[in-house]
């Protein structure tokens, strides 16, 4: 069995192109559920889950392992398909900015996601949520099963370990944070401007507590609802608006922060056009970190008006990387642990898998060779109790044959070679290798128990984008 990973991240790919593979919650659960539709009836993929935040898309497989090793272009295109039909975008597209990993590198970026390593800002707190949302959609959708829950609930333990055995959250920054810092290079000081905020989620509060520590206090909180508006704005006494108004507000902004879960552009160029009219071309400074965007890029071209999205802020985290730096190696350490951990419990399921394979195997010979004895012998020429004999001999001879192997299959389970063992085993006595029961695997309940709910080591379910 094998790990297959296909990741489109900040590292290699342009916002542009990420907010086109992006999914939110609706289209995650409906990509899970659509997978036990295609893929799964053909046998090739056993699991399948979608990570999915601000700055990263990736999928995660479990697949045959001899399939993996002789057909991996075949899973590749097979994956790639389904994520273009998921998000209508081409093969083609998808193949310019994929990154690939298989095995056990699979485990170690994974963990290394959730230990905040590999996002825009090194240590941010949110992914490791997003990791966990990851999963439990996956198990309620049934396209995650034992394999693909360890190995997220590997990562997610290599993520609380990180937070709690290391630095490497203390003093955390995330994107809300880093934008505000990135506004507040250009107007020193945010006295006297106006800010009105776009959206009421995580990433609006988090940059609405960074505008206060600033010494911001006109502030505008504007959503579709009303009541969540309300809601954020009370938190940090600022105004509510609804959506409807965004006209009327955007002209006295000095500071616009978007940050909702817009599927489609909000706020066109024309509308920036028309209020810089009216500001009569006073500066105007556009934070734009939603992903989809929610503001129109060719805003940027209009006189004094200044846009961040997501990808321009990666300019200001230098100095949070060195702060984190000397955690790193902690951090890396932490990862080698959780995934040699699982990549030992994942080398015990191959060899459990080819030991009972083989035993079935045997009793099916077994019993077949029994019935065509029974064929060839007269019903006088044998006795009950004879047939007993020979049938109890038959067990025993079966059970000799395969008493050794199977010891020494189980001995090596969790080292090394125990795949290279069963691999062989496998191609000796062609063996068909099913996957993990789903009776095992597809049980909601078994989310709470992966993602460990309790007060003492909980982590947030409902976490928004950064990643």
């Amino acid at each position: 069995m094998s790990l297959v990973g296909l990741s489109f991240a900040h590292q290699n790919a342009p916002i542009s192109f990420r907010e086109q593979v992006f999914f939110d919650d609706d289209a995650l659960a409906n990509a899970c559920a659509r997978f036990r539709c295609g893929p799964a009836q053909q046998h090739t993929i056993l699991e399948f889950l979608i990570l999915s935040t601000c700055n990263r898309t990736e999928v995660y497989a479990y697949v045959d392992h001899e399939t993996a090793l002789e057909k991996r272009e075949a899973i590749q295109h097979q994956l790639l398909e389904f994520i273009s039909q998921a998000r209508s975008i081409s093969v083609n597209q998808l193949r310019q900015y994929a990154s690939w990993r298989f095995g056990p590198d699979v485990a170690g970026h994974l963990s290394r996601v959730a230990c905040g390593l590999e996002s825009l800002v090194v240590g941010e707190p949110q992914i490791l949520g997003q990791v966990g949302d990851a999963m439990r959609t996956g198990l309620i959708m049934n396209s995650c099963g034992a394999v693909l829950a360890k190995l997220f609930q590997a990562a997610i333990r290599a993520g609380r370990r990180a937070r709690t055995e290391t630095q490497i959250g203390h003093h955390s920054l995330n994107i809300s944070t880093v934008a505000v810092n990135t506004a507040e290079k250009l107007f020193s000081r945010f006295d006297g401007k106006t800010v009105v905020v776009l959206g009421a989620g995580e990433m609006a509060d988090l940059a609405l507590q960074q505008l206060r520590r600033k010494g911001a206090s006109d502030i505008k909180v504007v959503n579709r609802t009303i009541n969540t508006a309300k809601e954020l704005a009370a938190k940090h006494d600022a105004s509510a608006h609804v959506f409807e108004q965004i006209t009327e507000l955007i002209p006295a902004a000095d500071l616009l922060i978007t940050s909702t879960g817009a599927p489609h552009t909000l706020i066109s160029k024309q509308m920036i056009q028309f209020s810089m009219r009216t500001r009569r071309q006073r500066p105007m400074f556009i934070l734009d970190i939603a992903v989809p965007r929610d503001v129109d890029p060719t805003v940027e071209q209009i006189e004094n008006v200044h846009r961040c999205d997501i990808d321009d802020l990666h300019m200001v985290t230098g100095d949070s990387v060195k702060l984190r730096e000397q955690q790193i190696p902690i951090v890396n350490e932490i990862v080698d642990h959780e995934v040699n951990h699982y990549l030992n419990w994942l080398r015990g399921i191959a060899v459990e898998n080819i030991v009972a394979t083989l035993r079935a195997k045997s009793e099916t010979i077994r019993v077949n060779e029994l019935q065509r004895l029974a064929g060839l012998l007269k019903q006088d020429d044998i006795d009950e109790s004879s047939w007993q004999v020979i049938e109890k001999f038959s067990k025993s001879l079966v059970n000799k044959l395969f008493h050794d192997p199977t010891l020494q299959l189980r001995r090596l389970q969790g080292s090394r070679s125990a795949t290279d063992y069963s691999d062989a085993v496998r191609e000796l006595f062609c063996l068909e290798i099913d996957g993990l029961d789903e009776n095992e695997t597809s049980d909601v309940s078994i989310v709470n128990k992966l993602t460990d709910t309790s007060p003492s080591s909980s982590i947030e379910i409902n976490s928004e984008a950064n990643g």
